[in-house]
């Protein structure tokens, strides 16, 4: 009995002496947070300059568009910058509710050899959010993340919201905020999850519809893709194959099946098939399976994909950011899950959406029930449809700074 009540408090005085070794490390590094101006607390009618930071995925990101808007519009005086990565930071661009995006390479994204460059470089540009003199930083991202909150603890703001650490081996980096959200085991959606953290400084508001803004060189890239692969019959109904994870991706023969399926009850019907840039040469199989009954469609960056999507009666298509992406653009989406888990909370957000899910295996969800589905979405697409919200670019200044 009392050796084990030894061995907890143990436990408990090493993780204080690791926080404290980790917390004097940072500070060396990165310099110690500006002190608390007030001690009655954070005033957010006085806060004029706000980091949020967001540099997971792409469909992170966009689940995380309603929270910037709720957040501007709680603080209009204030500057609103945002830090995501290379990789997702596109997603954003011309996004009404943020002022300023700043940019980080990632190592998993980058042409470097050695780890040891892009280390300096992600180095190099933490010490550079210290001279921004931020009032607030903000990691939005729903659980603790290590990289997100040393991110937020870098700013060197007084304030720095975000969740305390659920797993006990990074209960030592607790320091790295200072206002915590409110654990919650609740089954909630990213989109609600995100607009948590807010609600714990007191920012409450209607949930909103993802906003993803599409650019003009993007609705042109669309506009000719649609004319020179002559698709000009209805409904056009869209698919994405891809996905980075194998085990979520719907089988092909399945797409082929319910692309027969689709194409016999609506002869007139168009069907788009996109991809991820290094799958497609399973997307050229697929195509070659269905002959002359789909289009290949070949994107190069994100908003390209939304442009397309843009054209389509009904999106279809595995768990990932093309389904965030469709759903945020208001194209009626039906997605597939590999998990029976997932759904709560990652399904696409918003009115008019559908998804499936059978187990744990996505190879399970039959073509059949798929075309059932789809049938309904299509019928109700005829009556009204999804809702959308403005989805062309608009003219912000909002800056995207590469560092």
């Amino acid at each position: 009995m009392f050796p084990k009540q030894n061995t907890i408090k143990n436990k408990k005085d090493k993780g204080k002496v690791k926080g404290l070794l980790a917390s004097f490390l940072f500070s060396v590094l990165f310099g110690k947070p500006r002190k608390i101006p007030r001690p009655a607390g954070l005033d957010l009618s006085e806060t004029r300059r706000i980091l949020v930071v967001r540099d997971d995925h792409i469909g992170d990101l966009i689940c995380s568009t309603p929270a910037f808007e709720a957040l501007k519009k709680a603080c209009p005086q204030a500057e609103l910058t945002l830090v995501a990565s290379t990789y997702n930071a596109e997603v954003v661009k011309d996004n009404p509710y943020i002022d300023r995006i700043l940019c980080y390479e990632k190592h998993k994204h980058s042409h470097r050899r050695w780890r040891l460059g892009s280390v300096w470089c992600q180095y190099r540009f933490l010490k550079s959010l210290r001279g921004k003199n931020f009032d607030l930083a903000i990691g939005l991202q729903s659980s603790f993340s290590r990289r997100q909150a040393q991110t937020v603890f870098a700013s060197g703001a007084p304030y720095r919201l975000g969740h305390y650490p659920d797993k006990p081996r990074y209960r030592y980096l607790a320091f790295f905020y200072n206002l915590y959200v409110p654990m919650s085991r609740a089954r909630k959606h990213e989109v609600e999850r995100t607009l948590d953290v807010l609600k714990s400084i007191g920012i409450e508001h209607p949930l909103p519809m993802p906003l993803v803004v599409i650019d003009q060189p993007a609705r042109d890239f669309a506009t000719e893709a649609m004319a020179n692969g002559e698709i000009k019959g209805y409904p056009k109904i869209g698919y994405h194959i891809s996905n980075r994870k194998l085990n979520n991706c719907w089988p092909l023969t399945s797409f082929a099946s319910l692309i027969e399926l689709l194409k016999r009850r609506y002869p007139q019907s168009e069907h788009l098939i996109t991809f991820a840039p290094d799958d497609e040469e399973r997307a050229t199989q697929l195509t070659s399976w269905v002959s002359k009954k789909g289009h290949l469609v070949a994107t190069r960056e994100i908003k390209q994909l939304g442009a397309i999507q843009r054209h389509c009666q009904l999106f279809i298509t595995v768990d990932g950011a093309p389904m965030h992406l469709a759903a945020a653009l208001g194209i009626p989406t039906l997605a597939l899950f590999g998990s029976s888990r997932g759904p709560a909370f990652w399904h696409p957000w918003g009115p008019g959406h559908r998804w499936l899910a059978k187990g744990d295996e996505i190879a399970d969800i039959s073509p059949q029930e798929v075309f059932d589905v789809a049938g309904e979405m299509l019928e109700n697409r005829k009556e009204g449809g999804a809702s959308s919200r403005t989805a062309i670019a608009m003219p912000v200044d909002t800056a995207i700074t590469n560092q």
